[in-house]
């Protein structure tokens, strides 16, 4: 038999992994001399140990070794297939930069395709590429309900595309295109191995620009005073459903928040203040104030009274409103002048 540090040698590793091996239950001595401790190991050790070096070699986690079956390797088999499913995807991606001529600045080589460009319309979400190809979508929070894949790879909000891939958010997703319908196969960035196929048909073939994309509200609106509001307003969260404001218990830090105060007067004008420092004036009228971030955009705001305070809950509309007409969050101010 071999003492531990024998047994190590032989593997050449350290003592301290052959004892944290025997802590987690991958590999127990064939003998431990109860008075001195010392550790002897025999030939089925060496195997035992052989073998977890060799699944760790081909990938396998020591929480895998630990509780190895014949379904393991099968499982290992599909999560590799995947990898290099995405591997290839990113190559595919990485082969359409280019540097340019004489400078160091790195560019996206468009290629086109005629039968993605246009607009697109969500069918629905799914969890597979088989369950998308019979239509069975399952409840998600997935918000692109539109895409527009505009002439020569042109960006808009998040999406920019080039054959075979969409970006959302500077991320390759791979797509293709079965009878009309565009399967998208979109990755989760914290977890790659992790995606669901969202499911698009065609509403045409047009050449789109970014203006014809975006959504306008009517801000020809009157002015009507709102005595509730005039004075100066803080920020003091910001949530991401209107339902969900509790004074006693927020849900943003200060260092989160970028809008800082609101100061309604009488005469239909609002100054608006960052924490970066930032002024503007633009306009309100009741229930509503005029081009608060973007142009063309009415954020509708909410007057509560809670416990003797006095708060607006008013809607945040970025240009994930204006290109993906959804509204992701709220700011609350308090009533503070």
């Amino acid at each position: 038999m071999f003492k531990i540090g024998d047994f190590a040698n032989l593997f050449n590793v350290s003592i301290k992994t052959i004892r944290y091996y025997e802590s987690i239950g991958l590999i127990i001595p064939k003998y431990i001399d109860i008075y001195t401790g010392y550790r002897y190991y025999d030939e089925n050790n060496i195997y035992t140990m052989q073998d977890i070096i060799s699944l760790k070699n081909m990938g396998f986690t020591l929480e895998e070794i630990k509780y190895f079956n014949k379904d393991s390797i099968k499982n290992k088999i599909i999560n590799y297939e995947q990898e290099i499913v995405n591997l290839k995807s990113k190559i595919k991606v990485l082969k359409q930069f280019s540097f340019s001529e004489g400078k160091d600045d790195l560019k996206m080589m468009f290629v086109n395709d005629e039968q993605a460009k246009g607009k697109w319309a969500l069918l629905g979400v799914s969890e597979t590429k088989d369950d998308a190809l019979k239509e069975y979508f399952m409840d998600d929070e997935y918000n692109i309900n539109e895409l527009y894949l505009m002439p020569n790879g042109e960006s808009y909000w998040v999406i920019s595309w080039t054959k075979d891939t969409i970006f959302i958010g500077g991320r390759p997703n791979h797509y293709e295109i079965i009878n009309d319908k565009l399967y998208l196969t979109v990755t989760d960035y914290l977890d790659p191995k992790n995606s669901k196929v969202a499911v698009y048909y065609n509403v045409d073939h047009n050449d789109y620009t970014i203006e014809d994309i975006k959504q306008k509200d009517n801000v020809n609106v009157p002015f009507v005073n709102d005595e509730r509001v005039v004075g100066t307003w803080k920020t003091i969260d910001y949530i991401n459903k209107k339902d969900s404001f509790n004074p006693e218990k927020l849900q943003s830090s200060k260092e989160m928040l970028s809008l800082d105060k609101l100061a309604f007067d009488g005469n239909g004008n609002v100054n608006v203040s960052y924490t970066s420092g930032k002024e503007f004036v633009t306009k309100y009228t009741k229930d509503y104030i005029i081009n608060l971030i973007l142009p063309d955009t009415l954020c509708k705001y909410t007057y509560q009274e809670i416990l003797g305070k006095k708060y607006i809950i008013v809607e945040w509309k970025s240009g994930d409103y204006v290109f993906g007409k959804v509204i992701n969050g709220y700011y609350v101010l308090e009533k503070i002048d």
